[in-house]
């Protein structure tokens, strides 16, 4: 006969194998569902980088708010890529509320803190960018392109010029 010690010793080792096997296979049972629902860690977005890269930022917001971010609210990469298109449309203030949450999730997210300094100088407030480039200064200590970027559009804001274009529009710059 088992001792009630032992039977509940036995009830939370099953308990945790049934919590364990589920969570281990949840994302295959979404997938046999039908529904695609990758693990956070295994997110692809390359397929939202193209629509941003085109200049069609209204439709890579919609994928990023319902393929990602409904399931994951808290991706630091997802919130940064959503906050530049915010930004290439002009809505600065919902930009920078999104650029706050990604660097909330991540303080160190390099492209939230080089997109949120480019921001700050189209806002015209240079000393919150020279912020930004300090704290990638700290996380790049030998140099990254995010805080060669700022670096440069700061200076180019310090000289009164364009600090950044959207990348649809960066062929035609100089012309």
């Amino acid at each position: 006969m088992m001792s009630p010690l032992n039977k509940l010793y036995s009830a939370i080792v099953s308990g945790i194998t049934t919590v364990i096997f589920i969570a281990g296979f949840s994302a295959q049972a979404w997938a046999i569902a039908g529904v695609d629902f990758p693990l956070e860690d295994d997110l692809d977005f390359a397929e939202v980088q193209e629509m941003i890269d085109a200049g069609e930022y209204q439709k890579a917001i919609s994928y990023l708010d319902y393929e990602i971010i409904e399931w994951y609210p808290e991706n630091a990469e997802a919130l940064t890529l959503k906050a530049y298109s915010l930004r290439s449309m002009g809505k600065h203030d919902e930009a920078m509320e999104n650029y706050n949450a990604a660097l909330a999730v991540d303080p160190t997210h390099k492209g939230a803190l080089e997109y949120q300094g480019e921001l700050y100088l189209k806002m015209g407030n240079q000393e919150a960018a020279a912020i930004n480039l300090q704290k990638l200064t700290n996380l790049c200590p030998r140099g990254c392109l995010a805080h060669e970027t700022l670096q440069a559009a700061i200076e180019g804001f310090k000289d009164g010029k364009v600090s950044w274009v959207p990348p649809a529009h960066r062929e035609n710059v100089g012309k």
